[in-house]
């Protein structure tokens, strides 16, 4: 399709750029921009909340989104994501959550013991982000009552003020658009009036920031100009710099007011080059390279915004010579600005069906598979403030450099467009910088994405040298796992590819030691996530997405040579003969045990408690003690060492035992203290009887003292256990008369629509009346952002 773009220089030509495009210059900065993405990946987040405000003793419940920092599609890189609750005074809880198709949901209870009424950081972030210039987003957590009554107010007095001259400089002669930020000592956003003065103390411009903290003059410096600005009203009479004025140069201005146009006007100085490049790229595509002829100072391009696609869109200067010399941001609305999610009703009985339906469509009215939360909660007063909270698009678009909330959009909405644009002229900098662009031989980056939990370390034999080929096994007996991988030639080792819950003991072991006597491993820092089998979010076609091929995120881990997981099954080891354990106790007339350990199965073993946890259905440890089962009550097991008594297995190292037999709880245990007597078996052995036999047959035999070489024990964090939202159905309990005050009332995190863009959820109402809103927030496949709000009435 061949785009016509009109050009009109101040001298009053007007060419056509249909054969102005470059097509050869165009091909090969796309190709420099697409490796530069595809080796210096990068991941940005947005978290869903159910509520705006929560009281102590909520549950917070949340839905993460995680996106390719280019195009905003979910990422199909990082498979873990970390979140850090900072609870005030240097405490903060830290979860991990598994990530699927680009998305994850967990929850958080807001105890008394750790919070109090206050605005908390909320920050999320991902490994692969730790490296790059934004390394964690924060969001707000609020705790107080409504109208956010309880939360810190900001100070009263401007304590900074940034301009930020649009293009990014300003130029003698030139007249520029200057945004100017005003800030409080907190860093929030706060109203200011004031003016521009130059060196001889005259004014030359006004402003006015409103609550946003944010206004904009025009100003055209004159040649070694320097400029400050002065607030009115102000007690100290401080003065504030104006960015230093260049002696000549290039100004960008872009006017996107009218609604099916976009202007680009460029001037310059004298006595720079009249030839320049402009750029349009979105979400690291080049879609428009236009050389322009400036002549007598100025040109202005006239664009169809119908040629831009809908989203944050970058506009960029360069010279001939692909010098970066002005660029800027803006934002596109997009073209398909349809209803797309629908109420059956607009009011509702308590405790009546609400039936809501999701129909997405990207620009072209095609349906869109994506994912999709949803959040119902009592409408805030006023409602405005409610529906202009931190969204979606607030932490995907204008999120890229500032960190703060005091700048929100809705960009279907025809107010507060000018604020946004002010905000965009702030940001200086998108999601890569066009020096490492025309960079040659830049080296991709050498930091990957987290695709499972994991944990490693390094292995010392006895001369503290490294142990190369050290072959390890980690063992979780709570989960019933074994990992064996084998160690590189610097004894450097890594298990990866498993997936705990909360927080879960491991042991780890060298398995050849040979004739090593002091193996020593020391543990690095622990990492985590699960390699997703779980659901893929489908493609357009209904077909479930592939995993991505050709990136270095699927390659094996540097320091791990091999690795083996294997899920241990439940064992009942019922013996078809009856092992003679030397020096044992057990009465040779009784009946055979249930179960025997011999003397080789326990020299492998590391905890007997493990052991038998993983291995012997029924059987519980708590505290070291074995409970077993009789009569449909739960009692400790009668322990016995080489015949005598002992309280629990606490100091047992099961290689010094030769044998271990055990009779289960129950008639056979009774019988045996009939048949026997009970003086010799003391009482309570109808939870069952372990007979324990060491090889000095002494039962004094020494404890574990001394850790043994080549093992080791660590508390490892695993994934944050989910919780589901309860809502109840009164299509069964129509008659349930406890008091139904859900907050919120409902909350839907995982909604996946089909390939017509389609998706249903449902839900009853509760007993409390009033004004509901409905938060829709999501993305597409594509990389295109959602986000709806619809109110109904509960009465």
């Amino acid at each position: 399709m061949i785009i016509i773009l009109n050009v009109a220089s101040s001298a009053g030509q007007q060419p056509t750029l249909a054969d102005g495009i470059e097509s050869n210059h165009h091909k090969d900065l796309s190709l420099k921009l697409e490796r530069f993405l595809q080796e210096h990946p990068k991941e940005k987040v947005h978290v869903h909340f159910d509520k705006t405000i929560y009281a102590i003793g909520d549950t917070v419940r949340y839905k993460i989104y995680l996106v390719n920092g280019y195009n905003n599609q979910l990422s199909a890189l990082s498979k873990l994501v970390h979140v850090e609750i900072v609870s005030g005074e240097g405490h903060s809880q830290k979860l991990r959550l598994p990530v699927n198709s680009g998305m994850a949901n967990g929850y958080l209870v807001l105890s008394p013991q750790k919070f109090n009424q206050g605005s908390y950081p909320f920050n999320v972030h991902t490994r692969l982000m730790e490296h790059g210039a934004q390394k964690i987003y924060t969001f707000n957590l609020n705790i107080g009552i409504k109208g956010n009554a309880n939360l810190p107010t900001a100070s009263s007095e401007v304590a900074s003020l940034q301009f930020y001259p649009e293009g990014g400089t300003l130029v003698a002669g030139l007249r520029s658009k200057v945004v100017v930020k005003s800030q409080d000592a907190g860093g929030n956003p706060i109203a200011a009036n004031g003016y521009v003065i130059n060196e001889g103390n005259h004014k030359v411009a006004e402003f006015a920031t409103e609550k946003s903290g944010m206004g904009m003059f025009a100003l055209s410096p004159k040649q070694q100009g320097k400029y400050s600005a002065v607030l009115e009203k102000s007690v100290a009479n401080r003065r504030f710099e104006l960015p230093k004025v260049k002696d000549k140069g290039y100004v960008l201005a872009v006017n996107s007011t009218n609604e099916d146009t976009l202007t680009v006007r460029i001037s310059k100085t004298m006595t720079v080059q009249d030839e320049v490049r402009v750029v349009f790229q979105a979400n690291g595509n080049i879609y428009h390279v236009i050389p322009v002829s400036i002549v007598l100072g100025s040109s202005a391009l006239k664009i169809p915004k119908a040629l831009l696609p809908s989203g944050l869109n970058e506009v960029a200067l360069f010279s001939m010579e692909n010098t970066l010399l002005a660029n800027r941001f803006l934002f596109v609305p997009e073209k398909q600005s349809s209803k797309q999610l629908f109420l059956d009703r607009n009011e509702y009985g308590t405790r009546e069906l609400v039936k809501i339906r999701l129909n997405i469509s990207d620009d072209t009215g095609a349906g869109l598979v994506g994912g999709y939360s949803i959040a119902v909660a009592k409408a805030n007063e006023p409602l405005e403030e409610n529906n202009s909270r931190w969204s979606i698009w607030s932490s995907l678009i204008l999120n890229e450099t500032n960190k703060d909330q005091s700048i929100d959009f809705d960009p279907q909405a025809q107010t507060g467009k000018a604020a946004l644009d002010m905000h965009l002229i702030t940001q200086r900098l998108g999601s890569f910088s066009w020096d490492e662009i025309f960079t040659d031989n830049q080296p991709p980056s050498q930091f990957t994405a987290e695709r499972s939990l994991s944990i490693g370390g390094k292995v010392l034999k006895t001369d503290g040298m490294p142990m190369a080929g050290a072959k390890l096994s980690l063992f979780a007996a709570k989960n019933m796992m074994l990992i064996d991988t084998f160690a590189n030639e610097n004894g450097i080792f890594k298990f990866e590819n498993f997936s705990v819950l909360d927080s879960t003991e491991v042991v780890i072991r060298v398995t050849n030691l040979g004739n090593e006597k002091n193996v020593q491993i020391i543990l690095e820092e622990e990492v985590g996530s699960i390699e997703d089998e779980a659901t893929y979010l489908p493609n357009a076609n209904g077909t479930k997405a592939a995993k991505s091929e050709g990136s270095n995120q699927n390659q094996p881990h540097p320091i791990q040579s091999k690795e083996k997981v294997n899920k241990l099954k439940t064992v009942e080891i019922a013996a078809k003969r009856r092992p003679v354990i030397p020096g044992s106790v057990y009465p040779f007339a009784a009946a055979p045990p249930d179960y025997t350990i011999e003397a080789e199965e326990l020299h492998k073993i590391i905890s007997l408690t493990d052991y038998l946890r993983s291995r012997f259905a029924g059987v519980r440890i708590i505290n070291n003690k074995v409970i077993g089962t009789c009569q449909g009550k739960e009692g400790p097991m009668f322990i016995l060492l080489n015949g005598q008594n002992i309280e629990d297995l606490s100091f047992i190292d099961p290689r010094s035992l030769t044998g271990v037999q055990i009779i289960k709880g129950g008639v056979t245990a009774a019988g045996m203290a009939n048949q026997f007597g009970e003086s010799l078996y003391g009482q309570g052995v109808c939870f069952g009887i372990i007979f324990l036999t060491s090889n000095h047959h002494n039962p004094n035999f020494a404890k574990v003292t001394e850790q043994t070489t080549g093992i080791i024990r660590k508390k490892i964090p695993g994934f944050a256990a989910p919780k589901a939202f309860s809502s109840p159905n009164y299509a069964i309990k129509k008659d349930d008369i406890a008091k139904d005050l859900r907050d919120p009332l409902f909350w839907k995190p995982d909604i996946i629509t089909d390939k017509e863009g389609m998706a249903t959820v449902d839900f009853y109402t509760a007993d409390e009346k009033g004004r509901y809103q409905v938060t829709l927030e999501g993305i597409g496949i594509n990389g295109q952002i959602t986000r709806e709000v619809a109110f109904f009435t509960v009465k």
